[in-house]
């Protein structure tokens, strides 16, 4: 197996280095035990594959276009994960969805799809865009939408295309944010979630001497409200996570969580 090395948290390997998260995928599988079958989906040209293998997990490609998929030599399959997934329950050691959630309309169906396939004790790994970084937040303040350099979400830009069986493909229209996707992931049964990112946002860290502070203050009192009614630890993970840096000025958010043993 190759070596996997560990998540960096050094602010300037974390400004500096490319914006994609395959090493960071990598390493957080590599802390996942037991091994066994990856599901990768949707593993679009399979950029995914070599780090699953590196992690120590058999990777099963799946994805609306399972012809690009095989493109690593991963076993392909058709999967949309608007629909239920074609799999036997408790048949994965692990699940990526890797820049997917956030193409699908059937968020909480999808989850309990990833929970039924997933044996007990079985890790799910989601990373998708980050919209608590402080430059996402001043854009959604400025333009009622995540990014400044494209059109809002419409019906004539965000429908990118269709599989041969007609599914559509949607894109970036259905962007969840840390605190919506952590209470699916908590709703649906999954447990001991970890947050982490794979690249920081320049302009978040420029907009840190003014936004942090406000931000800080306003979730901090927000909170306090759950903390008063008995939930302390809830509100004390929470604030770990929406107040790290890696939330505040990553570009992506990799969540991981786990299907508790029986």
């Amino acid at each position: 197996m190759a070596r996997v090395s560990p998540l960096s948290g050094r602010p300037l390997r974390r400004l500096f280095r490319s914006g994609h998260a395959y090493d960071d995928i990598a390493a957080l599988l590599a802390t996942v035990e037991p091994k066994g079958l990856c599901l990768d989906l949707p593993a679009g040209k399979g950029v995914n594959t070599e780090g699953i293998r590196a992690a120590g997990f058999e990777p099963v490609a799946a994805d609306i276009f399972p012809r690009e998929a095989a493109a690593k030599g991963s076993p392909a399959v058709l999967a949309d994960f608007n629909e239920p997934l074609p799999f036997a329950d408790e048949t994965f050691a692990a699940v990526l969805c890797s820049e997917g959630i956030e193409h699908c309309h059937r968020q909480m169906d999808l989850l309990r799809e990833f929970w039924r396939i997933l044996r007990p004790g079985g890790a799910l790994l989601i990373t998708t865009p980050n919209i608590l970084n402080l430059r996402a937040r001043l854009a959604w303040l400025l333009a009622g939408h995540r990014y400044f350099k494209s059109e809002p979400v419409n019906e004539a830009t965000y429908v990118r295309g269709f599989s041969d069986e007609g599914r559509p493909y949607f894109g970036h229209v259905f962007l969840v944010p840390y605190n919506v996707l952590r209470f699916m992931v908590r709703v649906v049964g999954f447990e001991r979630v970890r947050v982490a990112t794979a690249k920081y946002s320049a302009s978040s860290l420029l907009l840190a001497p003014v936004l942090w502070l406000p931000v800080w203050a306003t979730t901090r009192r927000l909170l306090g409200k759950l903390r008063r009614a008995g939930h302390g630890d809830l509100a004390a993970e929470i604030a770990r996570h929406v107040l790290s840096p890696d939330l505040l000025f990553g570009k992506k958010l990799l969540l991981l969580a786990r299907k508790p043993t029986r």
